[in-house]
Order: C-alpha cells, then structure tokens, then sequence
C-alpha cells in the first residue's frame, strides 16, 4: 500500500550547495536601477555668485541650491545595493531608464548635466536682469544637433535662428510652443544666420519622438548681451534645477533691499528667461538634504507640489520651528514671499493639493 503521508524530497548537498551558491551570487548582479540619495546644499551668497561693472551690496544668511546625489549609468548596482535603498528612507531607487536615456554613459551623462547648467545658469542671469527692470538683447544660437533628425549636416553649430515659417522667435519657449501644433514628416522652413555666409532658409522634415510629438532636433541657447558681467560656479553640481535660486541670488546681490535677512533659505526649481518656475526630480531627497542643514524656507516649484507628503512643516529648521515649504511658479512669487514679514501666512502646497 502506498504512504498518504508526506515525505520530504532529498537534494544532493552539491545541488544545495550551488543553490546557495546561485542565490548569494544573483545578489551581487548587476541590475538596470539607479539610487538617489540627500546632497549638500550649497550656498550661492558668498564666492558663487561673482557680478562685476556694477554696484553690488552685501548678504547675510545662507540661499542654498540643493542637490541629489544620483549613481550614475554605469555604475554597478547590485540586488543588494537595491535592497539597501529600499530599507533607507533616506534614499530611493529608481529603474535606469526613468533617469538616464537608453545607452546613455556616464560620460555623457556629465556633459548633459554641464550644459543644463550653464543653460540654467544664463536663463537665472536673464531672469533676474528682467525682473530688475534691464532691457537685454538676445539671439537664439544653436549648441547641439541631434546626428539621427534631418536637422543633421543642415543646420550648423553656432548657427543664428532668426525665424520658423516666417515667424519671427523672440524665445525658445516660442519655437516649442509653434511645434506643439505640428506632426512628424512636416516640413518647416528656417530663416539662418550663419557665419561667413549671411542669411539663408533652410527647409527641414520634423523627426518623430517615442511619444510621436514631433521635434527638429537642435539644441537652442538664447545668448544674451548683459550690461555687466556675472559669473555662476558651483562645484560637483550640474543640471537645470538651481535656475530659481540662481536668480534670487543674482537679484539679492544687486538689490539694497536685504531679501534674506539672515535666515538660511534653500530651494529648488528650472527657471526660463522670462522668469517661469518649472519642476524638477528628486524632490523628496532635495527636501531631506534641505531639512538636515537646518533651512528655515524650502522654495518648491508649484508643479512639484503633488510629489511632497506633509507638505505644510517638515523637519526641524533654525530654533526647532520646522522648515516651511513654500510652493512658486514664478521668480516674481519667490521675492513677495522673500519680502513678507515675519510670522506672515506664507502659500502652501494644501492649496494645489
């Protein structure tokens, strides 16, 4: 008769032995994540900010860029490492391709930050000049081309956009806002500046993105002819999110007016020439990085509000009163907000909620 009852199943301890083996090893794989952890804020009032040719006034207190630090694509990240993220609430991880652009190296990696920068860096300068009431010529060159549009070999670096379709552009937020109505295939017709040639037109077919949006594929920087010179350097740091406080570091330098008073005030946020305050990533850890150095007032781009949890008062700031974060769409905002008195009702996230 045979046995109802259970019989456990023998395994060779060879066989256990690479299983074990197996199991351990798979831990120390490399898988397609990235980790994102809490930067240094860094302070833009002191040698960061350097204008020159025109009257400067002093600062006190701290406006503080805050940061993220992000391993980058080609680093070595281990089911382990990944494991490690999730238990630390301090750090998040996050699928490569959410972060990086597919075969993206490190290398490149750093150069697109650099020249988000830089690009930051010009728009907060333009911003800022803007909001003081300083007329700024500008033009619209081109950085970069993308080799895989119909844009390559056509269009040069340091070429002049003058117009699209005969449309004149004032902005990039100009040429994006016309492309917004236009599909993949069609053609548009660029009025160029080019050197040592004069101005020539120039007809392209739009290349297709993945979500079928179409796009000419160049790199657009406004140039600016600032009446005085002004200087960003900020070490270990690149990417577009310190446009905002760039800017009110540049007005907070030019201003008489004391907008920092003393209190230690950081934030994050892209700015546009024409002084728009659009969202960024990494929220979450700016915030943490930001309430660990004791910030008294956290600017956060309206558009990041739904990102933040206990959005009113988090953490501990200067005096145990607990850092407010104040939610902005506009550099214009930041500054009423820099000028409110003490103790006055400050905006909120509730308020996007």
């Amino acid at each position: 008769m045979r046995s109802l009852l259970p019989t456990r199943g023998y395994v060779p301890k060879p066989t256990k032995a690479l299983l074990t083996l197996l199991i351990l090893g798979s831990l120390f794989l490399p898988a397609p994540f990235v980790i994102l952890a809490p930067g240094d804020p860094q302070n833009v009032l002191g040698s960061a900010i350097k204008i020159s040719g025109t009257q400067t006034y002093p600062t006190t207190g701290k406006l503080s860029v805050t940061a993220v630090m992000i391993t980058d694509p080609d680093s070595y990240i281990t089911a382990f490492d990944i494991f490690y993220g999730w238990v630390d609430k301090n750090r998040a991880v996050l699928p490569r391709e959410r972060v990086y652009p597919d075969g993206e190296t490190a290398a490149e990696a750093v150069r697109e930050g650099a020249a988000e920068m830089s690009s930051s860096q010009v728009n907060a300068t333009a911003a800022a000049l803007s909001y003081l009431g300083y007329q700024i010529p500008s033009k619209l060159m081109v950085v970069g081309i993308n080799e895989q549009t119909n844009a390559y070999q056509v269009v040069l670096i340091n070429d002049q956009i003058l117009s699209i379709d005969q449309i004149k552009l004032n902005n990039t937020n100009d040429l994006l806002r016309y492309l917004d109505g236009k599909k993949a295939g069609e053609k548009v017709s660029l009025e160029i500046s080019r050197i040592g040639v004069g101005v020539i037109k120039k007809s392209i077919d739009l290349s297709p993105r993945e979500d079928e949006s179409a796009f000419i594929g160049i790199n657009i920087q406004e140039q600016f002819d600032f009446p005085f010179d002004v200087k960003i350097r900020l070490a270990e740091t690149g990417g577009p999110s310190g446009g905002l406080i760039f800017a009110l570091g540049i007005v907070e330098k030019l201003t008489q007016v004391d907008l920092i008073r003393s209190r230690n005030i950081a934030g994050t946020g892209t700015i546009t020439t024409n002084g728009l305050v659009g969202p960024i990533g990494g929220i979450a850890e700016k915030i943490i990085g930001a309430q660990n150095d004791g910030v008294d007032l956290f600017f956060t781009p309206i558009n990041n509000c739904q990102d933040i949890n206990n959005p009113d008062q988090l953490g501990a700031g200067q005096g145990g009163k607990g850092m407010k974060i104040v939610p902005v769409a506009t550099l214009a905002e930041a500054i009423e907000v820099l000028k409110l008195p003490e103790n006055a009702k400050l905006p909120s996230c509730k308020s996007y909620a």
